[in-house]
């Protein structure tokens, strides 16, 4: 079966500086208040312990699902062994949005080749990255996301982005040839944790009695990777300056893979936010604003964001999983049962025009779907 054609003009975001760039420039260019103008938030983001944490209690961390457990037969003895996991990925959808998988099948030296070959990339000289930058009204190469207008608060990051599931979606000469890794291990990489999308998506879809699996799955069959990099920045300290403004992701799943031991990631909780520690050989998942629509709000997604640190740089690899152009998004029907259904149906073509066009805000994608 033939994909369909990847669409052209879905929109793209204005040019900004390069923060690496920014960052790294000698002790006489270093970063000045003038620089940071436009980084600066007017009300820095406060305390990552929850505030109503009574003293001396230790901080939540997020769930932690096994997917073997999850999916195979009871392999240690113990009764109920997946069911008890499947449970577990249920409260995780219901009450976090986000958990982190072990026991996901792929190759550790997968996984560290790639971390290598993002670094790798990250090092290069700017100029050869700034060839493989966005063209004007396009999401995809190197540069940054969501600016729309010269007034925002901006992001103390920059990104590399690529479509890579399906094949036809691929531009490939985004793909960098440098370092000469690259693109085999992210063509491994990306067919593996596309298989982990999945599988946690007919998991999801066991859990909810959804009866046609497909109907899940098939939010893992596009795919797109945003390669993140956060230099160090002075001003961190006093939580003025963000690597990623406080967002949900307007996608069906998400699978992260922190590069860097340099924790960064935080989800809002309970009115405060909540750091994901780096859990060697995890993946964090969560769920996307297109999984809360299509379970009419039983699975959420939830705002996180990215911090920076004052002296070291950090990386992150965001594999973002989509339905095909060609489809819908909008609440399943078994899931909505008797219920009114929360969320309007679209395109995939306009969902994307309207998450390309808008700023990342909290969850501002959510309220434009929701039906008044």
């Amino acid at each position: 079966m033939m994909d369909d054609p990847k669409p052209r003009n879905l929109g793209g975001s204005l040019p900004v500086p390069n923060v690496q760039d920014l960052a790294g420039r000698p002790d006489e260019l270093a970063v000045t208040p003038t620089l940071l103008r436009r980084y600066v938030r007017a009300q820095p983001n406060t305390v990552d312990l929850r505030p109503d944490a009574p003293a001396g209690e230790e901080q939540e961390h997020v769930p932690v699902v096994d997917l073997r457990r999850l999916l195979g037969p009871d392999e240690d003895g113990l009764a109920g062994g997946r069911d008890e996991e499947a449970a577990r990925l249920r409260s995780a959808c219901e009450d976090w949005g986000f958990f982190q998988v072990v026991n996901h099948g792929i190759p550790e030296e997968t996984l560290e080749e790639m971390k290598r070959s993002v670094m790798g990339f990250f090092a290069l000289p700017l100029a050869e990255k700034a060839a493989l930058a966005q063209e004007p009204g396009e999401i995809e190469g190197y540069g940054q996301a969501f600016v729309v207008s010269e007034e925002q608060t901006l992001d103390w990051a920059d990104m590399f982005f690529l479509l890579t599931q399906p094949p036809s979606y691929r531009d490939l000469r985004l793909w960098p040839s440098k370092p000469s890794t690259f693109k085999n291990c992210l063509e491994k990489y990306c067919t593996e944790v596309q298989r982990v999308a999945g599988e946690l998506l007919g998991a999801m879809a066991e859990n909810l009695g959804v009866k046609d699996h497909a109907s899940m799955t098939r939010l893992a069959a596009a795919q797109a990777v945003r390669m993140n990099y956060y230099p160090p920045c002075p001003e961190a300290h006093v939580d003025s300056v963000l690597g990623l403004s406080p967002h949900s992701d307007a996608v069906g799943l998400t699978l992260l893979l922190q590069v860097s031991q340099v924790p960064g990631l935080q989800i809002r909780r309970k009115g405060g936010w909540v750091p994901v520690a780096p859990l060697p050989g995890a993946l964090v998942v969560n769920v996307g604003d297109v999984v809360e629509v299509s379970t009419n709000g039983r699975y959420r997604s939830v705002e996180h964001r990215a911090v920076v640190n004052a002296r070291e740089e950090r990386m992150s690899i965001a594999t973002f999983h989509s339905g095909k152009f060609g489809t819908m998004y909008g609440p399943l029907e078994e899931v909505v049962g008797d219920e009114e259904p929360r969320y309007r149906s679209v395109s995939v073509e306009e969902y994307v025009k309207l998450v390309v066009s808008s700023k990342l805000d909290g969850k501002n994608i959510m309220d434009a779907m929701k039906i008044s």
